[in-house]
């Protein structure tokens, strides 16, 4: 129950810097999206249910306050979770790369349905404008802000773990 709540805690602290300081740390109209490294990192750190649990909260989060339609980010996050997870205890935690590839991967998928679901459907066909203008870069800088927080992100993920863990055993 800790674990979950401080799980919450986190995807909150990472919504609030997202939409409050979001234009301060912008870099050519571009912020990184902060809520999709947390479903990426705790299912490949955790495996597939903590990642769809992580990506229902934080896409719901980012429904409610982003987007008109609720429940296509959380549906998206959770896929991206689930899909995270499948490497659960496949690769090492040091391992910094794999996640990397799995957050590009996950974020590009995320805009392309955005694209799809925001301008595609409104008849508004310049993709490669949309891609070498938005995505690219948002994918970049979100890959860049995931470097620099990653090693925190691992070390708060081992408190909980074992918070759980010596919870568990004084249990029995």
């Amino acid at each position: 129950m800790k674990r979950k709540i401080g799980e919450l805690i986190l995807i909150v602290f990472l919504y609030l810097i997202q939409s409050t300081y979001g234009r301060y740390i912008e870099i050519g109209g571009i912020t990184p999206n902060l809520l999709i490294i947390v479903p990426v990192l705790f299912g490949f750190l955790n495996g597939k249910n903590e990642g769809i649990y992580v990506g229902l909260v934080s896409g719901l989060l980012y429904d409610l306050f982003f987007n008109n339609i609720v429940g296509f980010t959380a549906l998206i996050f959770m896929y991206i979770g689930y899909f995270a997870g499948f490497y659960y205890k496949k690769y090492e935690e040091s391992e910094m790369l794999f996640p990397l590839l799995i957050l590009f991967l996950g974020n590009m998928g995320f805009e392309l349905f955005a694209y799809i679901g925001n301008f595609l459907l409104h008849n508004k066909l310049d993709i490669l404008y949309y891609m070498t203008r938005i995505v690219i870069p948002e994918v970049v800088y979100t890959i860049f802000v995931t470097i620099i927080i990653y090693k925190p992100f691992v070390f708060l993920n081992a408190k909980l773990e074992s918070k759980e863990k010596r919870r568990v055993k004084n249990f029995d």
